[in-house]
């Protein structure tokens, strides 16, 4: 393994017409796989860290968190939908998604108004737990390749499976480790307490009272699993149907579509507006490497304007608004 063969990977990706950004996200989880392997004495170095991989993003590319009028947008159409809080929690915590998914009751203290982040739901893949994985499926294994046009795939058919295929594990009667699963945060750092602001604590409450009518009302049907975000049946959300979401409420804000991480660096772009001190930025978003500042910390129009606008009243004894022209000359 050699670091040529990940930069011909790399331009050979880049070439298919995907973006920089997912070049670059490719390249750092290979590389964080292989200083794993490093550290476990797999393998004696990382020449994934040696690999050039050009600009980690174009300029289309640029990760843009939500402006102020567009995140009250949000909040505002967030907050008429069921589990609507789920989002608000995310843009101000800035959480991850298996995070926000994973908040359980029993982690609220209710006297310092808090929440600890401890766990994340995944979902995970089935293992097969049938004595012979390959005879399992059976008529589910894919012996040709699909006619031309296709009509079932929307998108590039699959292959047909290879001899002695032990995929389709889903299908497995007696399955298991699939589906969605509670599981530890990410790192050491991940393991944080958020303290709630008054006004997000009152939409709490007033979530946690509307859950406790669903409950009552579904009655023996409800799965109970403590989730603080759940499904009218106590179940919790799938990841994909949370996505479809926060899609639907910014198309109803009347917001250009972004990613539902891009409330990730939302959340500690607002931090750096508000001068919040670094330390403290990591503590909240769960990071330990200070390169993550940087990561997800973006300069808005905002910002733009605020410095212009000190800018303005330092050189020229305007205004501090960001929008005041030069004074009069003396």
């Amino acid at each position: 393994m050699e670091p040529e063969h990940f930069e011909k990977l790399y331009t050979k990706i880049d070439a298919s017409g995907l973006s920089g950004n997912t070049v670059a996200a490719m390249h750092r989880t290979a590389r964080a796989s292989c200083n794993e392997a490093v550290r476990r004495k797999v393998v004696m170095s990382n020449p994934i860290a040696l690999a050039a991989v050009g600009p980690a993003a174009d300029d289309d590319d640029e990760v843009e968190p939500l402006e102020p009028d567009e995140a009250q947008r949000v909040i505002a159409a967030a907050l008429r939908r069921r589990n609507g809080l789920r989002y608000v929690m995310a843009l101000v915590f800035g959480d991850r998604q298996g995070e926000c998914l994973g908040f359980k009751w029993e982690r609220v203290d209710h006297k310092k108004r808090s929440i600890r982040v401890r766990k994340q739901l995944q979902r995970q893949t089935w293992q097969h737990g049938c004595p012979d994985p390959g005879e399992c499926p059976g008529a589910r294994h894919k012996v040709e390749p699909c006619p031309e046009p296709c009509k079932k795939h929307t998108r590039p058919c699959p292959p047909p499976c290879a001899p002695g295929c032990t995929d389709h594990a889903r299908r497995c009667p007696q399955r298991h480790g699939g589906g969605l699963v509670e599981v530890a945060v990410k790192s050491k750092a991940g393991r944080r307490t958020h303290a709630f602001p008054d006004r997000l604590w009152d939409m709490l409450v007033e979530h946690e009272a509307a859950q406790k009518k669903e409950r009552e009302h579904a009655g023996s049907a409800w799965q109970a699993g403590d989730w603080m975000f759940c499904q009218e049946d106590g179940r919790p959300i799938d990841p994909k149907a949370d996505r479809t979401e926060w899609y639907a409420i910014l198309a109803e804000a009347g917001v250009d579509m972004k990613r539902l991480h891009d409330a990730r660096h939302t959340a500690a772009t607002v931090l750096a507006l508000l001068e919040v001190a670094p330390r403290t930025t990591m503590d909240i978003m769960g990071w330990s490497d200070p390169a993550m500042l940087l990561r997800y910390g973006h300069v808005t129009d905002t910002m733009r304007r605020e410095i212009a606008g000190r800018q303005d009243a330092f050189y020229f004894g305007g205004t501090t608004d960001g929008n005041a022209g030069p004074a009069d000359g003396e």
